[in-house]
């Protein structure tokens, strides 16, 4: 998933070239890329091309962004101050990734989303 110069979101399969879908938001993305995905998928069955190990029976996407893009995509939910907790990084600096100032490098990135997905488990642990 990218933003776009033009303000909205690409979305594409590298395991399946040409297959891309755009949207105003990412989660309009999310919607088109699925649909993109089974599209493409039944025009290669169709030539008969192989199709990708990855994409033979059930299958999961997982979406893939950078910083400024989730913290936009979870605007009101993910806080910077929230990030900044759960990572030890300093809110100014999450500040700057979530604008764009900045692009957080691979060890930052990963720290951010092992920080995400670690809430994420927590938050399943959670009955009410």
């Amino acid at each position: 998933m990218e933003k776009t110069q033009d303000g909205g979101f690409s979305a594409y399969i590298p395991e399946l070239p040409g297959c891309i879908a755009t949207a105003t938001s990412l989660q309009a993305a999310k919607v088109e890329i699925s649909g993109a995905v089974e599209f493409h998928l039944e025009g290669m069955e169709q030539e008969g091309l192989e199709i990708p190990e990855a994409f033979r029976g059930d299958y999961e996407l997982k979406y893939k962004t950078d910083v400024a893009s989730l913290f936009e995509w979870f605007s009101g939910v993910l806080t910077k101050s929230g990030v900044s907790k759960m990572t030890g990084m300093n809110q100014s600096l999450i500040s700057q990734y979530a604008s764009g100032i900045k692009t957080p490098s691979e060890k930052q990135t990963k720290k951010i989303e092992s920080a995400i997905h670690n809430l994420g488990h927590e938050l399943l642990e959670i009955q009410l």
